[in-house]
C-alpha cells in the first residue's frame, strides 16, 4: 500500500519528477482501492493532503508577497511604483511547480472518492431498533449484509475529540450473527440486553446493505458517521 507522509511535499529531495513519481504511485493505490469500494482510510487522507497542500500554496504566495521589494521605478501612466521581480530559490520554484501540479489530482481523486461514498451511503438503509431511549451517546450498532444474511453487532459510543472539535464514533466488536426468519432484529435486541445487563435500555440502530460492501474500509466508517449524524 502506498502512503504520503504528511510532509511528503517539503520532506527529502525536493525535485519534481521525483515527487511526482510519489504521487501518482500513491494515488494510483488509491484509485485501486476504491475501485474495490474500500474508501476508509484513503478518502480523508486524500482530503487532509489536498486541504495541506491548498494551505501550503496560499502561505507561499503570503510569503512572497510579504518580502521587501526594491523600487526600480515609477509608472506615470499607471501612477504607481515599480519594484523588481522576486527572485525564488530553486527549492521554492519546485515545491510551486509539485503544488500546481498535485492540487488538480487531489482534487479529482478527492470528487472520485466523495462521489462515490454519496452512491455507497444512499443505499444503505438507517433505522433505529425498538423504543429510542433519551440517552443515545452508548449502544448497539446492527451492521446487516442483506446477500450474506449476517449482522455484525458492535457495542458503540460516541465521544467529542476535543482537539477536534468534532464527535466520533468509538466501536468494539461483539459477534456475528446469522439471520433468519425467526431471528428479527428486534429478538437480537432483547438478547443483549439479557446478556449485557450493563445497558438495560440501549440505543440500538440498524445500517441494512444490499450489496457486499467491505465492513472495515467502507461500511462501518460510514455507519459511525450516519450514527453521529443521527444523534445531532
Amino acid at each position: 500500500m502506498a502512503t504520503l507522509t504528511k510532509d511528503w511535499l517539503t520532506d527529502g529531495w525536493i525535485d519534481f519528477e521525483y515527487k511526482k513519481y510519489l504521487l501518482l504511485a500513491y494515488l494510483q493505490d488509491v484509485k485501486g482501492n476504491f475501485s474495490q469500494a474500500r474508501l476508509f482510510p484513503d478518502l480523508p487522507d486524500v482530503q487532509t493532503h489536498f486541504e495541506i497542500a491548498s494551505q501550503l500554496k496560499n502561505t507561499k504566495s503570503e510569503i512572497v508577497a510579504s518580502f521587501p521589494k526594491k523600487v526600480t521605478g515609477v509608472d506615470f501612466k499607471k501612477k504607481r511604483f515599480v519594484y523588481e521581480k522576486f527572485q525564488e530559490s530553486q527549492q521554492l520554484s519546485e515545491i510551486d511547480s509539485i503544488l500546481e501540479y498535485s492540487l488538480p489530482l487531489f482534487q479529482q481523486t478527492l470528487t472520485e472518492g466523495r462521489n462515490q461514498y454519496a452512491d455507497i451511503e444512499a443505499q444503505l438503509t438507517f433505522a433505529p431498533v425498538g423504543i429510542v431511549p433519551l440517552h443515545l451517546k452508548e449502544g448497539y450498532l446492527f451492521l446487516y449484509r442483506a446477500r450474506r444474511h449476517e449482522t455484525d453487532i458492535y457495542h458503540y459510543q460516541i465521544r467529542l475529540f476535543e482537539h477536534r472539535e468534532q464527535r466520533g464514533v468509538q466501536t468494539t466488536y461483539l459477534e456475528t450473527v446469522r439471520k433468519s426468519i425467526s431471528t428479527t432484529f428486534e429478538n437480537l435486541k432483547l438478547t443483549l440486553i439479557k446478556k449485557r445487563r450493563e445497558l438495560p435500555n440501549p440505543a440500538t440502530y440498524l445500517i441494512e446493505s444490499p450489496a457486499d460492501y467491505p465492513v472495515q474500509e467502507t461500511l462501518l466508517p460510514i455507519a459511525k458517521r450516519l450514527i453521529v449524524k443521527y444523534v445531532a
